[in-house]
């Protein structure tokens, strides 16, 4: 299914970028808006189908709301199969097209790549982490937990919706840059915080949200002759690295958890989830300082996106 959706992801964000040649920033992160909302929809809809009874007076259940729930992906393919993309805008003809190798050897195709890699990491693991934290660091209830997680996701979801304007405005990078610092700053103090400081852990979605969608606003104005490649680039390694991320989080949870087993099974959790959820929030912090490395080499060259 990952394969599936890989592929997914990397077409969307291929046509995006055929199709939203003016004001990209707002439109990408407005893609991304529903992309959200209905990952906010979703959940609650599959919870309730698994709950209708058939006419045999058995439930649906997670098999057949799956079944049905697959199903709806056949919806985008009617539109997809009568649509036509628009034509390619003509390109200065000395403007190379660009190839993998040459992406090999373009240090703001690495930068780029280190930017979204640290974002999405953020971003993804904050997803994945937050309910399990505050359960197991506050021993808050999964009512309370869930309900943190769902004003993350609002955040989120509102944040690309209303911050997509004025990525186009103050430019891809500097946007970027500004974002991300505010979600590592909301992240980290939310930790010194303690338990009373919670909500920062929502409040970070604000500035993690438009990270991913205005990274690929960058690549179509950075390579017009090549958009496709370059995503197929950034996005591949990009979902290589967010697996060993999440990887690396539940490794140093666990790594921290038994170096400090000496003081007690709870004071050595929380300091392992701590620093668990410290490794996200730094990831935030290393997108914003990847980005800045991004923006002095661009404007070096005359370069502004």
């Amino acid at each position: 299914m990952y394969i599936g959706n890989g592929m997914l992801e990397i077409a969307l964000a291929i046509l995006a970028a055929r199709i939203f040649v003016k004001h990209t920033g707002f439109l990408m992160n407005l893609s991304h808006f529903f992309y959200g909302l209905s990952s906010i929809v979703a959940p609650i809809a599959a919870a309730s189908m698994m709950g209708w009874r058939l006419p045999g007076g058995d439930a649906l259940g997670w098999r057949g709301m799956y079944v049905i729930v697959l199903m709806l992906s056949l919806l985008p393919v009617i539109p997809a199969l009568l649509g036509r993309l628009p034509i390619e805008p003509a390109h200065d003809e000395s403007e190379e097209r660009i190839s993998y190798r040459k992406l090999l050897r373009d240090p703001v195709a690495w930068l780029i790549v280190l930017v979204l890699t640290s974002g999405v990491i953020s971003e993804l693991s904050i997803g994945s982490w937050l309910a399990n934290f505050l359960e197991k660091a506050y021993d808050w209830s999964p009512t309370d937990a869930s309900g943190m997680l769902s004003a993350f996701f609002l955040c989120f979801t509102l944040a690309r919706l209303l911050l997509g304007p004025l990525t186009d405005r103050f430019g891809y990078t500097m946007s970027i840059m500004v974002l991300s610092l505010s979600s590592g700053i909301c992240s980290i103090a939310a930790l010194i915080a303690g338990e009373g400081g919670a909500i920062l852990f929502a409040l970070a979605g604000v500035g993690i949200a438009p990270i991913y969608p205005t990274v690929m606003a960058l690549l179509a104005k950075r390579y017009p002759r090549g958009t496709g490649t370059a995503i197929t680039f950034t996005v591949t390694l990009m979902g290589i690295g967010s697996v060993l991320g999440n990887l690396a989080i539940g490794g140093l949870i666990e790594g921290v958890r038994d170096l400090y087993a000496d003081r007690g099974d709870d004071a050595s959790r929380l300091i392992g989830l701590q620093a668990g959820y410290g490794f996200i929030g730094a990831m935030a912090l290393l997108c914003a300082a990847a980005c800045v490395v991004l923006y002095l080499y661009l404007r070096k060259r005359g370069e502004r996106y």
